[in-house]
């Protein structure tokens, strides 16, 4: 079996294929890790024929193979699994809230390797729902966390709540379209701070703002560290496909959220229970305002959500994955 990826550092790939191994190789399965690349499309196909050869089955993440590379990789394996964690059939819009490009050869792409595919693996019910038909069977697989490495948030009653985001350089401008919100705030006597776990600190302009260099290592104790999770988005196709993994992340902590009910986040943070939604800057607002002039508040949330986290610990979506592979490997066939 190939663990197929275009770059295997990638979060994505990281968190769901590489930590899905050790358990595929504990359970009899020789399960490698191939690294395609993104150079000229025919040759990174060409130079991995070995890989293809050796394998009875491919598992891809958020890949889309021409129509030549399909048919070649297919004579030498023909049992494929695409696993995907984004909106892969659309691209990233170039600011937040524009419309997504929905360029028609990517969606003939996206149809047409998702439609060769035995098994589609989404990372949650809402990309799934944007799958659609172009897939056969289509299963739901959050991405996951180690709950038991995840230490849990202590929540004192602060003089400066502490609100944390994590997450990639490339996404904090979905961060910095709440500046407004967090001046706001702080002009009216909530007295907050924000903690970025990322590898670049934003302009919030006048709002305080440490900057935690994210680590593997470090993360989940800085997370910890914090009172209260941000995730805010806009509603684009773009962002309805995306997994939720900072949500997740802020339950496996035991933090409370405030998100945007978008995509996923609408599925890990349940409104009034683990975290508040919020739509608009007035929302946005009002719900940060709560949660930090109310310590109880956020302890009973952040309690509830690492409760709820329990769903996305990484046994739990390694054993399902296990499942679905199993059938499809020569390998496990008496």
């Amino acid at each position: 079996m190939s663990l197929v990826g275009h770059d295997i550092a990638v979060p994505s790939f990281r968190l769901r294929l590489a930590a899905l191994r050790p358990l595929l190789e504990a359970n009899g399965f020789d399960a490698r890790v191939v690294a395609l690349g993104r150079g000229r499309e025919w040759f990174r196909v060409l130079r991995l024929t070995g890989a293809w050869r050796a394998s009875d089955v491919l598992v891809f993440q958020q890949v889309k193979l021409l129509a030549g590379e399909r048919a070649y990789v297919e004579r030498l394996c023909d049992r494929w699994v695409l696993d995907v964690d984004d909106a892969i059939m659309f691209r990233r819009p170039r600011r937040p809230g524009a419309a997504a490009d929905a360029a028609r050869w990517r969606q003939r792409r996206f149809r047409a390797m998702a439609g060769r595919c035995r098994l589609v693996v989404a990372g949650s019910q809402s990309l799934a729902g944007i799958i659609g038909d172009a897939a056969g069977p289509v299963a739901v697989l959050p991405t996951p966390v180690d709950l038991a490495a995840y230490p849990v948030a202590l929540l004192p009653a602060r003089s400066h709540v502490r609100l944390a985001w994590i997450g990639l350089a490339s996404n904090l401008r979905y961060l910095r379209e709440l500046t407004p919100v967090l001046e706001r705030l702080r002009a009216n006597g909530v007295q907050l701070e924000v903690h970025v776990i990322s590898d670049l600190l934003p302009d919030l302009r006048g709002v305080p703002c440490t900057l935690i260099p994210w680590s593997e290592a470090t993360q989940r104790a800085a997370l910890a560290d914090c009172d209260v999770g941000l995730a805010p988005l806009p509603d684009d196709a773009w962002t309805r496909g995306k997994a939720g993994y900072r949500c997740i992340q802020y339950a496996a902590a035991g933090l409370p959220t405030v998100a945007s009910p978008v995509g996923a986040q609408r599925e890990v943070v349940r409104n009034g229970d683990t975290g508040l939604w919020a739509s608009t800057p007035e929302a946005w607002g009002e719900a940060l305002r709560r949660m930090c002039e109310d310590v109880a508040l956020r302890r009973r949330m952040g309690a509830a959500a690492r409760a709820a986290a329990t769903r996305y610990d990484l046994s739990r979506f390694a054993q399902s994955y296990l499942d679905f592979l199993r059938p499809l490997s020569a390998s496990q066939r008496g």
